[in-house]
């Protein structure tokens, strides 16, 4: 599955929506276009219950309104390197992170999800978007049922780590930090000051 490089047509779309008259106002024009890494990363820090950009190549859309971006939502290849497999179809692409700012504006997120994977179908082919909703985190997955989405099954748990502030990372974490270091990945975990946690199963959303 490779990326190309999307056309100014497919980067950018203004929507109007109206708000009791006939002409809309500059105020309720929504402006969706690919956005670049940093601007996504800050955006997620900021507003994404991790915290933290996913790793590997991602595909970043914005909406904006005016100078305000509103709601960032990143695609990309998971980490589950089976889970086209799992799902019965050759290739498949993750919604890895969508979160928008406070307070809720009338720009529903499902909008922004189907109107960027039209344009992301544009840019490489794939069979199918997952989504995972986490229940630890008070998500069951409304806007992906109303983007189109069938539930299809809960993930297994998993172990991650979690760190002294209760901030939960991933379990490669520390592998990574291991591997970097020649020690073992205990030795790392005790050097990153975090210990195994077992996950909750998450809600497995797919378009196909």
């Amino acid at each position: 599955m490779n990326f190309r490089e999307c056309s100014s047509m497919e980067e950018q779309l203004a929507i109007q929506l109206e708000d009791g008259g006939s002409t809309p106002t500059h105020s309720h024009q929504y402006r969706i276009e690919r956005i670049p890494h940093a601007e996504a990363k800050a955006f997620v820090e900021a507003w994404h219950y991790s915290k933290r950009m996913p790793t590997g190549k991602n595909i970043c859309y914005g909406c904006w309104r005016g100078k305000d971006c509103y709601a960032v939502i990143i695609y990309g290849i998971g980490v589950n390197p089976y889970q086209a497999s799992f799902l019965g179809v050759n290739s498949v692409v993750e919604i890895k992170r969508m979160c928008r700012r406070e307070p809720k504006e009338r720009f529903e997120l499902s909008r922004l999800i189907g109107l960027t994977s039209r344009w992301l179908k544009k840019s490489f082919a794939f069979d199918a978007i997952v989504a995972f909703a986490d229940p630890e985190q008070g998500h069951e997955g409304t806007v992906y049922k109303a983007s189109g989405f069938k539930h299809e099954g809960m993930t297994n748990p998993e172990w991650h780590l979690i760190d002294k502030e209760g901030n939960v990372r991933h379990r490669k974490y520390a592998f990574r930090m291991a591997r970097r270091n020649g020690i073992s990945v205990q030795d790392a975990r005790v050097r990153l000051g975090v210990s195994r946690i077992k996950t909750a199963p998450k809600h497995r959303w797919v378009r196909r």
